[in-house]
């Protein structure tokens, strides 16, 4: 068996343990199920002919999903459709196990997202959801990983503000 067999079934096993997670990075990026899936393609074809380049089959998911989320950037701005709102299935393990309950939370969830800058959303999704570490991040979005802490430490900010905001909201009007 030669090198490039070897690294075709190595890859191979990396693409199905790490698909769901790349589309469904994307997919909260973009909220959209073509380019998502037309992103995730790209990624992993470009993935596979860079694969050299990887250095731990360890960090391999988060690699993948960056040269994704690339991709789909480059698709929305060809389409000049900027629509993004991350984040919205990542609670939904926290909550009771009632569907409506889910359907509320994801709701109040997209609100809030849709509230946030492009720019607030993207490092959220990329720091927990996409799991990458600050420096990973950093180095996606071109910027300094002082800058990369500071838009992080806001969007969670600002994040918690609207949540904090809505549950005020809601208790004055239950009369509380």
């Amino acid at each position: 068996m030669s090198n490039n067999e070897i690294d075709l079934d190595i890859f191979e096993i990396l693409v199905r343990q790490n698909y769901e997670k790349v589309y469904k990075s994307i997919y909260l990026y973009t909220k959209d199920k073509w380019i998502s899936e037309d992103a995730v393609q790209q990624a992993f074809v470009i993935g596979h002919t860079k694969l050299y380049q990887l250095k731990s089959k360890d960090k391999f998911a988060s690699w993948v999903i960056s040269i994704a989320l690339n991709e789909a950037k480059r698709m929305l701005n060809n389409k000049n459709n900027v629509k993004i709102t991350p984040l919205t299935d990542l609670h939904l393990n926290m909550l009771p196990d009632s569907k409506e309950n889910h359907i509320e939370l994801k709701e109040d969830i997209d609100n809030f997202l849709n509230k946030l800058k492009k720019k607030e959303t993207e490092i959220l999704v990329l720091k927990y959801y996409a799991d990458l570490t600050l420096q990973q991040i950093a180095d996606l979005l071109g910027i300094n990983l002082s800058n990369t802490k500071v838009r992080l430490y806001r969007a969670k900010e600002k994040f918690r503000q609207l949540i904090d905001k809505y549950d005020k909201d809601s208790n004055q009007n239950m009369g509380g």
